[in-house]
């Protein structure tokens, strides 16, 4: 958790110096790029990353190396298609190949992150994460001041990525005995993948789906309204998106673990006392916050951005709201995962996306300005979030009744 705080503070804090010579347009391909980075990230390896905290140890080797293999194959593939897509469709604003670099470097991130957890290395895995985005910073304070082009930010988190991913594949160099396994060859991926096929199959999916939902308006901003537009977006979602997703992490794996003590020990009635106090306690904090920022925003982000950035107040006064309901949710977000409701959370998954597009479909067809579409998308956040707590608590109270209980 250190690593991961130290690193989203060193992003926070070069964000006024790169809003003051980066235009807003740069900001925007750098969003757009970024949300299609997530996106693609969480099945750049199918999810088969997942199993590396529970293999046996002699089949680490060969399960570390196909991943490496399987992270270059679907960067290929994914770099293909949107070179397709830029030939054919709407211009993605930079081209494939950074995209594609990108991934490959998320890619053996995330492989080394979970090799890193399974041997509980947790320095190295703070070096990972303070390194990549130490580089970035740097990257990026170097071409603020030489050659701030439209792609300068996005180069930066490449050469981040990359630099990261070497390091973590140093990081995760094998010991002598596991030397010893053979070495994969590109022919061998196919039986690997059908090895694992129910993280390829069943759970990749839900998880695209849900990424899906999230990266949808930052796309649609950019191709409706506008790089510039995108940009003013940008700068809200890096300013105030950043510190609330850092806290959900935490929390959530605070309240992930207490509330399993209380289902591995059959007492689904704390674990719902648990719930309702953090939602409560949630949205009385997050409520006085959101009046206390509404006041302070546009003065905040004058001093902190300078001119320019008008928009993005506007911006950040609405979404402030999406971003509160988004905290007392993604605290308890993992509850469904803990209680085993894998269908209810996959229905949840898959209907984050619809929601979402269907706010869209309703701008891009009523002609709708862009503060209308960043209210649209708040609201709906707020509405799901709202639904999913509800769900949440229908399953606790089902599942703390004496029927329940007794089956």
């Amino acid at each position: 958790m250190s690593g991961t705080a130290g690193a989203q503070a060193i992003g926070l804090l070069i964000l006024p110096v790169l809003a003051r010579v980066f235009v807003p347009e740069a900001f925007g391909v750098f969003q757009l790029y970024l949300s299609l980075l997530i996106f693609c990230s969480v099945g750049i390896a199918l999810r088969i990353e997942l199993t590396l905290v529970s293999r046996h140890d002699d089949e680490v080797h060969h399960t570390l190396a196909s991943l490496f293999g399987l992270v270059l194959v679907v960067a290929l593939f994914v770099t293909a298609a949107l070179s397709l897509y830029s030939a054919f469709g709407a211009s993605l604003g930079f081209p494939a190949a950074l995209l594609g670099l990108g991934l490959i470097g998320n890619g053996c991130i995330q492989i080394a992150s979970y090799k890193l957890i399974r041997d509980q290395s947790f320095s190295r895995l703070a070096k990972l994460k303070v390194g990549q985005v130490l580089i970035y910073a740097l990257v990026a304070l170097a071409m603020a001041a030489l050659n701030p082009t439209l792609w300068g930010i996005i180069v930066a988190d490449v050469i981040g990525r990359l630099t990261a991913g070497a390091y973590g594949l140093f990081a995760v160099q094998p010991t002598k005995a596991e030397r010893t396994a053979p070495l994969v060859r590109l022919r061998g991926l196919p039986s690997f993948v059908r090895q694992n096929w129910e993280l390829a199959i069943i759970s990749l999916p839900g998880a695209l789906a849900n990424s899906g939902g999230a990266m949808l308006t930052p796309f649609m901003i950019f191709h409706v309204f506008g790089a510039a537009a995108a940009g003013q977006y940008g700068l809200v979602d890096r300013a105030m998106g950043v510190p609330v997703a850092m806290i959900v992490v935490a929390g959530s794996q605070v309240f992930l673990g207490r509330v399993t003590e209380q289902i591995r020990a059959g007492n689904r009635a704390a674990v719902l006392n648990i719930f309702v106090k953090i939602v409560v306690a949630g949205a009385v904090i997050c409520g006085v916050g959101v009046l206390v920022a509404r006041a302070l925003i546009p003065f905040a982000f004058d001093i902190a951005f300078g001119p320019g950035w008008g928009p993005a107040i506007e911006i950040a006064r609405i979404m402030i709201f999406g971003y509160a309901v988004a905290l007392v949710m993604g605290i308890v977000n993992q509850t469904l995962i803990a209680l085993r409701a894998f269908r209810l959370q996959s229905a949840w998954d898959f209907g984050w996306p619809v929601c979402i597009g269907l706010a869209w479909i309703l701008v891009v067809t009523q002609g709708l300005d862009l503060y209308t579409a960043i209210s649209l998308h708040a609201a709906a956040v707020s509405l799901l979030g709202l639904i999913f707590i509800l769900l949440c608590i229908a399953k606790l109270r089902g599942a703390s009744t004496p029927e329940a209980a007794e089956a």
